[in-house]
């Protein structure tokens, strides 16, 4: 996922994501490609068909965890935004 991400400053503080295409739409070529790739030595070796898709579930494993890591970062730097904010108000209102 190509993406950008731009944090706009001020008091309706909100994210911006811009992409190139969408992620689910990405992540499914990418798995029928792999999935079409591992298939290939099924035919020619007579293996269990099984295969191509556990090594496909493989990647969406992976893919799960980039989400999951992704989005821990940017609560992360949320969490710390709105703490700056209410340690800023709670020392305004203590003056």
């Amino acid at each position: 996922m190509r993406s950008r991400l731009q944090w706009i400053h001020g008091r309706r503080e909100h994210v911006v994501v811009e992409r190139n295409r969408t992620y689910a739409a990405e992540v499914l070529v990418k798995f029928f490609v792999l999935a079409g790739l591992l298939y290939m030595p099924v035919l020619i070796f007579q293996w269990g068909e099984w295969i191509p898709f556990a090594g496909t579930s493989i990647y969406l494993l992976w893919e799960l965890g980039r989400t999951k890591s992704a989005l821990g970062e940017l609560a992360n730097l949320w969490n710390e935004q709105h703490q700056q904010r209410q340690e800023s108000a709670r020392s305004n209102s203590l003056k």
